[in-house]
């Protein structure tokens, strides 16, 4: 946003500069073309020294020998232990970290408490049956068009939510180096997923098109699996309504499985090429330490990746509520190829959830795509 650009220019390069001596120039760029921008950079020699990277990016990069081996680094950081060990284990890759968390966004239920206590439903789903019972409850009630709004985006929103439900089952993306979406999880993860979709719980034509009130404001749905970015589209939108979301658990797959939420983080990384690599790292402890990252998670519209700003001054009890279930949040396994996977999977996923295309049918081509990749 601009004023994050603001506050990185005007006060944190200015701050860090007067403390250290090193001199920084922010360059940004819109995050749909910045994974292609970083590879280009990389290739031509010309990348950023610090770079933020997305959730799944760490992998692809450190496979590609663009990334600086922060793992002694971090190692020896004093402020380690602050940061979510989860969150921290986000930017690693074949045993070695290539990076620091900068914003979190943590997936985890969201509901319309008022649209909720309209039809009797009294506690937050536990379970996935107890989600599912839930929206039975609310289907078919006033200005409701699909109970559940899965967070379906023209990007890979549907990969998404199928990947939060089959970690929640236990699923693993690869088992000795082959797919295994084809699993006991796959199936029991994509069987209720698709069965949501088919008895009008949810439907596939709630896309977001990234502007205006998520379908769970507009009163459309009341029911989400997601994260930050549903409460600052309510504060956004309709402050009032914001107050009537509340956080649930992340969900359960059975009564007797663990309770699972989903994270997506971005980080700070170092460019292998850096010829100021102790300055880089400078940088990173700076923009990670307590005061700096507070505000620019509060700013990012992110959760705060370090346990002392649990308890920011900004972070209210939505937020706070979000952040508890981070640490038994799971995050997507690391891969080269996950950059391509969450298009490929999407659209696999979508024959799915109309009806088109059998369950067993779409977990078989999952596999075979994620294995021809």
């Amino acid at each position: 946003s601009q004023e994050l650009t603001a506050y990185l220019t005007d006060t944190l390069v200015p701050g860090f500069a007067k403390e250290s001596g090193i001199d920084v120039e922010v360059q940004t760029s819109d995050w749909g073309s910045a994974f292609q921008k970083v590879t280009t950079g990389a290739a031509s020699n010309s990348l950023a020294d610090v770079l933020v990277i997305g959730g799944i990016w760490a992998a692809p990069l450190a496979d590609k020998n663009v990334l600086l081996d922060l793992t002694d680094r971090i190692s020896a950081w004093d402020e380690r232990g602050q940061i979510y060990e989860k969150m921290l284990d986000d930017g690693a890759y074949e045993g070695k970290n290539y990076a620091v968390p900068i914003a979190a966004d943590v997936r985890t239920g969201i509901y319309r408490q008022d649209l909720l206590e309209k039809v009797g439903v009294g506690s937050l789903p536990q379970t996935w049956d107890d989600f599912r019972a839930a929206a039975e409850e609310l289907k078919g009630a006033e200005g409701i068009v699909a109970p559940i709004d899965f967070g379906i985006d023209k990007s890979i929103g549907l990969q998404q939510a199928f990947a939060q439900l089959f970690l929640q089952a236990g699923g693993q993306y690869w088992t000795d180096g082959k797919a295994s979406f084809n699993s006991d999880a796959g199936n029991r993860a994509l069987s209720f997923f698709v069965d949501l979709y088919q008895a009008g719980l949810a439907d596939p034509n709630m896309v977001f098109s990234g502007n205006g009130p998520r379908p769970i404001i507009a009163g459309q749905a009341a029911m989400s699996l997601g994260g930050v970015q549903i409460l600052g589209n309510a504060e956004s939108n309709n402050k009032e309504l914001a107050e009537k979301l509340v956080v649930g658990p992340g969900l359960k797959s059975e009564a007797s499985s663990e309770a699972r939420s989903v994270a997506w983080i971005n980080k700070l990384a170092i460019a292998k090429g850096t010829k100021r690599a102790d300055d880089a790292w400078e940088l990173v402890r700076y923009l990670a330490a307590a005061p700096q990252l507070s505000e620019v998670s509060r700013l990012y519209d992110a959760l705060p990746p370090r346990r002392d700003l649990a308890d920011a001054d900004w972070m209210d009890e939505r937020r706070k509520g979000i952040l508890a279930t981070a640490d038994s949040a799971v995050s997507q396994p690391p891969n080269p190829k996950m950059m391509a996977l969450g298009p490929e999977v999407n659209s696999l996923l979508e024959p799915a959830i109309r009806g088109s295309v059998s369950v067993a049918e779409t977990l078989k081509a999952i596999d075979a795509k994620v294995d021809s990749l």
